[in-house]
């Protein structure tokens, strides 16, 4: 029992030790086990529509161009562009692929009638027209 003794009293403090690092080392792996992220998912990779029907934005102007006139227009890009007249019907058509187009134009004349439309697709999507001397119109299509 004496030798017992001795031994306890000896190793007590190094089996202490070795008691708590083994219980901290077993609460980190716990701990990193919890806290591990689950599986990620697979995502598929983008797919293109089977068919897709690109835009066509077309600018008409009609009318009567009397001594001159000028348009400028924005195109399906956003530039401004000005074009001066010296004949009528003008048209001008841009194609796209973007899912949304839009535009707008505006003219003068020095004639006494002037319209212009914007169609989409072949589908009008704004139309005026303006009569008296010096006359001006402008077309706009916000979203198509």
């Amino acid at each position: 029992m004496k030798v017992f003794r001795t031994i306890l009293a000896k190793a007590w403090l190094p089996l202490v030790t070795l008691f708590v690092v083994a219980a901290g080392g077993l609460g980190v792996w716990k701990v990193h086990q919890i806290s591990e992220p689950g599986p990620v998912p697979t995502v598929l990779a983008a797919q293109a529509p089977e068919q897709f029907t690109p835009k066509r934005l077309t600018y008409e102007v009609f009318g009567s161009v009397g001594d001159g006139g000028m348009l400028s227009y924005v195109d399906i890009d956003g530039h401004p562009h000005r074009v001066d007249l010296t004949e009528l019907p003008w048209t001008h058509t841009e194609t796209t692929t973007l899912t949304v187009v839009s535009g707008s134009i505006s003219v003068q004349v020095d004639g006494g009638q002037v319209g212009c439309r914007m169609l989409v697709n072949d589908i009008v999507r704004d139309e005026h027209s303006s009569t008296h001397a010096d006359a001006d119109v402008t077309c706009r299509v916000k979203s198509a």
